[in-house]
This record gives structure tokens, sequence and C-alpha cells, in this order.
């Protein structure tokens, strides 16, 4: 099972979808990158509704799958490369 989207995920989301950002960049992780610079210049009172959407998530999220619990996992083959 997937973790729920945090407030910045559902930002970038909200970016992409838009048609501004598709025909800006392709690259996903200069998307990230973009997306993460606006976020951090956005006040609190912007990223609010996000932070909204996010809750809702985790919410249904937390209905849907009640015994779920995050638990990562370490994989020793990228731990012994490092």
């Amino acid at each position: 099972v997937r973790r729920p989207a945090n407030a910045f995920i559902c930002f970038r989301s909200h970016l992409w979808n838009g048609d501004s950002m598709r025909n800006v960049e392709t690259d996903h992780r200069d998307v990230s990158r973009i997306a993460a610079g606006l976020w951090r210049k956005r006040t609190s009172q912007e990223q609010l509704p996000f932070r909204l959407i996010a809750e809702e998530a985790k919410l249904r999220h937390a209905r849907k799958h009640p015994e779920y619990k995050y638990a990562p996992v370490y994989r020793k083959e990228k731990a012994a490369k490092r």
C-alpha cells in the first residue's frame, strides 16, 4: 500500500496537471526542482489549500487501510554500495 500524498506532492501534482508546466518542462526531476523552489517561496497561507488536500487524503487513506503503518524497507545492497 502506497503512502498518502503530502502537501508538497499535492502542490507538485497541481503544477504538473496544469498546462503551463507541461509545456515548459518534461523531465520530472526538473519539474520537482522547480516545484520545490516555488513551494519554498509560498507563504504558509498560500500553502494551506494543499495542506488541507493532503490532510483529506491522509484521512481517506486511514479509513481505507486502517491497519496501515509506514515501515520503510532498507536494503543491504544499497547500504553496502555507499
